[in-house]
């Protein structure tokens, strides 16, 4: 038996009992009363002179066994009750009492008349009265002790009568209290069998009541709960048995967005439950009038959290996905933009780069250097919006960590003002990682810029960063950015590097610049987190993997200074682009040939194939598709180099399918495109001796391998 049946049982059970208790309450009462009555008349009769001292005292001890068991029952109903034998002896003493009243009238003179007159009708009213209880055994169970009781009272009067009585007389009404015996059991088992029914109707109404998910309640005029069903634990946080007294605006969020009237209430409420939960419910109430009169409500209460929940998760991901099609258009405005606006500024920067080389005069170069720092700007501000939109808006390349930081803190000091104070920590060792400088440079100016906002009256901030070994085949550098502002709230940890998140006054601040550090450090493989926030300020940890190619520094040393000669294939339909690379492609010492598009770049190749080894070429050319253009090239010479100078940002897949050695992102320094020159010349070098080796009979050329 399951726990809820032996719950249900234990509920019937109970009903019963409760049903019996108020029969007999009723029963008792009627006793008593009529007791008190009876004791009037009997004391009236000791005054009259009809009545002896002798019936007096025995009728008295009787009426006062009746007051005793009538009271004691009364006072406490439920204990005495609850043991079944109970109603049988009150039935007892009830028999014996009328028995013991009749027979004290023999004092009195009485003859057998009396038991004519009144002991069957007084039998017959406590049979009667045990129809009001339920058990059918009660009924006849009063019907034999009465008819004892009549035959022992009837034997005692007729004994010592001068004429004998008929005894048809004393059959008939033996006859008769058992026929009220009957109809008084019939009439009990009637009442179980109706008791029974509203028991188990009741059970099962209260049964599914309780099991509901949904909150049933009832209001008192206040806004008082009287009566609530189970499910009250689960919503409210309280048990049903001591909600009642509680008022229902105690749990809103919002105590004043309810008002409990005739209209009733129909509504979804935030509401806080008695263990602190933030919960959204479903509420109808509805005005009801109870029997005394008084006004009341009824009402019903589902708990719809996770509904809400994932109706606010709808219109945050309807939010943002307003807000990637917002980057999604940034990204294609830049992307239509960017080639044309990078060849501007590839142009700035080489015409720049040539003044600089050419001019003595200190000012001119002051003034070139402000030239080249605002280009490095702008490139940014096209790398910013390719970084919202693209996947790898990235030119990579090896980098000394240490190196970078010594050259941009200086800078960013100068900015801060005298009131803060920018140190730079750094190891002896030098930590090499792979990554866009510029992307890395606008890093720590987001950072150091939030800082500074941080601290309005000044302060210290700190940059920092180590070795940290997790494995044999695991390092990474650790930057640390501190500062000592006002900290960061926990709530806010996460959301700050959320796009347009900001907590700035409007005009200050676009909630760019955290998002754009998380996403250019997720490109590098790497991650920024917020180690520490707090009234002692704000720590920001990055994270970057550590680069194999420690070396590489003096490697390239090592080829520079073993420079190979070559001719090199220009194309690009940009003639301002190419007369100025010409230039400096010229300065490095190479042999120059020009092409506008692919079919003269092909007769140029056909016309020097045996001299011209390297490609250099702008990925968009008109309408020519690149990849086509580089096959075509290819099916000639098979070992052509190709590095692609472009406005657009690396494309992985073509880089990867069309073995292109370098892509350069405009603007970029022109002697990096010569060191990536020579680069690849030197792997090509070394790459003939092996094939030649390989085919039998090669031999070696003697240009260095490292």
């Amino acid at each position: 038996m399951t726990f809820q049946t032996q719950k249900t049982f234990l509920g019937k059970d109970q009903t019963l009992l409760q049903a019996e208790i108020q029969s007999e309450r009723l029963i008792s009462i009627v006793r008593f009363t009529a007791a008190a009555l009876f004791c009037v008349i009997a004391i009236f009769s000791l005054l009259l002179g009809s009545t002896s001292m002798k019936a007096f005292a025995v009728q008295a001890i009787a009426l006062a066994v009746v007051f005793s068991y009538s009271i004691h029952f009364l006072l406490k109903p439920g204990r005495r009750i609850s043991h079944g034998y109970f109603l049988y002896v009150l039935l007892f003493l009830d028999v014996l009492v009328i028995t013991v009243i009749l027979w004290s009238y023999r004092f009195n003179g009485a003859g057998i008349g009396i038991l004519n007159s009144a002991a069957a009708s007084l039998y017959f009213i406590v049979i009667i009265f045990t129809a009001f209880h339920h058990k059918t055994s009660l009924s006849i169970f009063c019907g034999i002790l009465s008819v004892i009781a009549y035959s022992i009272l009837y034997f005692i009067y007729a004994h010592g009568t001068a004429s004998p009585q008929p005894f048809h007389d004393y059959t008939v009404r033996v006859l008769l209290i058992l026929t009220a015996a009957l109809l008084g059991g019939i009439v009990s088992r009637n009442n179980s069998r109706t008791i029974q029914k509203v028991i188990s109707s009741e059970t099962r109404y209260h049964s599914l009541v309780h099991r509901l998910p949904e909150m049933l309640f009832t209001l008192d005029g206040h806004g008082n709960f009287v009566w609530a069903n189970m499910a009250s634990s689960a919503i409210l946080g309280v048990p049903a048995k001591t909600l009642p007294g509680r008022n229902l605006r105690g749990f809103l969020s919002q105590p004043d967005s309810m008002k409990l009237d005739s209209n009733g209430v129909r509504g979804t409420f935030g509401i806080t439950d008695f263990n602190g939960n933030e919960k959204f419910v479903d509420c109808i109430i509805q005005p009801v009038v109870e029997d005394n009169g008084q006004g009341a409500f009824d009402g019903i209460m589902s708990d719809v959290t996770d509904r809400e929940k994932a109706i606010s998760q709808r219109e945050e991901m309807v939010q943002r996905l307003f807000q990637y099609q917002k980057m999604e258009s940034l990204g294609m405005l830049a992307s239509g933009m960017a080639h044309d606006f990078n060849n501007i500024l590839q142009t700035v920067n080489d015409i720049t780069a040539m003044i600089q080389r050419e001019s003595r005069e200190e000012e001119t170069l002051k003034r070139m250097e402000l030239i080249n720092e605002t280009m490095a700007d702008a490139k940014f501000l096209i790398s910013e919006l390719f970084a919202l939109g693209r996947k790898k808006p990235l030119d990579s390349r090896h980098i000394n960590l240490n190196s970078l930081l010594e050259q941009i803190i200086p800078h960013f000091s100068k900015q801060l003002g005298h009131n803060f104070l920018l140190a730079l920590e750094t190891p002896e060792e030098p930590l090499w990682i792979e990554g866009d400088p510029d992307h890395l440079k606008r890093i720590f100016q987001n950072l150091v810029g939030n800082a500074r906002d941080a601290m309005p009256e000044g302060g210290n901030i700190t940059v920092s960063c180590e070795k940290v070994v997790r494995s044999s085949s695991d390092s990474v550098v650790c930057i640390r950015v501190s500062d000592t502002g006002t900290g960061i709230p926990p709530e806010l940890t996460e959301k700050i590097f959320d796009p347009f998140f900001t907590t700035k006054k409007p005009g200050k601040g676009t909630g760019l610049g955290l998002a754009l550090v998380r996403r250019i450090l997720m490109l590098h493989n790497g991650s920024v987190t917020i180690e520490k926030s707090g009234y002692e300020g704000t720590v920001f940890l990055i994270e970057l993997p550590l680069s194999d190619e420690k070396a590489l520094d003096s490697d390239t040393k090592a080829f520079m200074l073993n420079r190979i000669s070559a001719s090199v294939l220009l194309l690009d339909d940009d003639w301002k682009i190419r007369d100025v690379l010409k230039v400096f492609l010229k300065e490095f010492k190479y042999s120059v040939l020009e092409a506008t598009s692919g079919d003269e770049a092909l007769r140029q190749l056909k016309r020097n194939i045996d001299t011209c080894t390297v490609l250099v070429m702008d990925w968009k050319l008109g309408n020519e598709d690149p990849h086509h253009v580089i096959k075509r090239l290819r099916a000639i010479k098979r070992d052509l180099i190709v590095i692609v100078v472009s406005g657009y940002p690396p494309e992985e897949k073509s880089i990867s399918l069309m073995q292109i050695s370098r892509w350069f992102t405009k603007p970029y320094d022109n002697n990096l495109l010569d060191i990536e020159i020579q680069r690849a010349l030197h792997k090509a070098q070394v790459r003939k001796p092996e094939a030649a080796e390989g085919e039998g009979g090669g031999q070696e050329t003697g240009v260095g391998s490292q």
